[in-house]
């Protein structure tokens, strides 16, 4: 049995019924082993892209702002640099190693006066992805960014301190923005999200949402398979992409993206 079910198992034996819902728990990860199976042995079977190529619509980029930025005070015009947080399938068989450079640039940044009439907006886009010196022109999509603090959160054990005992944090179960946990043993194991499911993996490289039908799984860096929109930002404030263009609003005079900040990107188009 693997061991983060047997934890799961003997940490639900203590409660009513407990029993029961571990049976489920262990009856659910069984019939489901068979997906995460083939998920873990695509990976091990992939490779890295050595030539470049226009990345699919649909891949998901979790990236980490390089600089701060702030609305009325950085410039449009400003250079905008993030890089992937993590290992990146971009297709059955291939992937980018973590670091691949996204640039960019801010094109808009206006300061508020703290009135409906006149938020505060910043917006970026990103249009080129630089991997191992090769570069290809993309169009992305912001799914949810991530407050610093937020980020930082998802490297901790959900119980504090050692999890189950262990000092080793590859085998902490921790707790990604938005809800899902990820059940590490060895730095392997399933992501679990609402009623127990198993919705994606884990392993070294990162963390991915379970492959629907023939495509690649998709890389979630510090997300949920759920996540969207924004967390631990100011209270008002509101995320929208449309063409490309990535954009924070909110009426009041503070607003803005923090070096350390992560976002989830997905790809809606790519070319030379």
């Amino acid at each position: 049995m693997p061991r983060a079910i047997s934890y799961c198992m003997r940490l639900f034996a203590g409660w009513p019924g407990g029993l029961l819902v571990a049976s489920l728990l262990f009856f659910g990860a069984s019939s489901s082993a068979s997906s995460d199976a083939r998920a873990s042995g695509s990976t091990q079977r992939s490779v890295s892209v050595t030539n470049l190529e226009p990345l699919p619509v649909g891949v998901t980029l979790p990236v980490r702002l390089g600089r701060t930025l702030r609305a009325g005070k950085t410039r449009v015009g400003s250079a905008v640099v993030a890089k992937t947080t993590q290992r990146v399938p971009v297709t059955e068989g291939t992937y980018l190693d973590r670091g691949a450079v996204l640039e960019g640039k801010v094109v808009a940044s206006v300061a508020g006066d703290g009135t409906t009439a006149s938020p505060s907006v910043l917006s970026i886009e990103f249009t080129s992805l630089r991997y191992h010196k090769q570069t290809v022109a993309v169009m992305t999509r912001a799914i949810a960014m991530a407050n610093f603090v937020q980020v930082g959160d998802t490297f901790l054990p959900v119980q504090g301190g050692s999890d189950r005992g262990n000092s080793s944090e590859a085998s902490w179960t921790t707790a990604q923005v938005g809800g899902d946990q990820v059940v590490r043993s060895g730095w392997v194991g399933p992501v679990v999200g609402s009623g127990l499911r198993t919705v994606g993996r884990a392993d070294y490289y990162g963390v991915y949402s379970l492959p629907a039908g023939p495509s690649a799984p998709r890389a979630m860096g510090v997300f949920s398979t759920t996540a969207s929109g924004l967390y631990g930002f100011e209270s008002g404030a509101s995320l929208s992409s449309s063409g490309g263009t990535i954009t924070l609003s909110r009426v009041g005079k503070r607003l803005g993206m923090r070096d350390g900040d992560n976002l989830l990107l997905e790809v809606v188009a790519s070319s030379r």
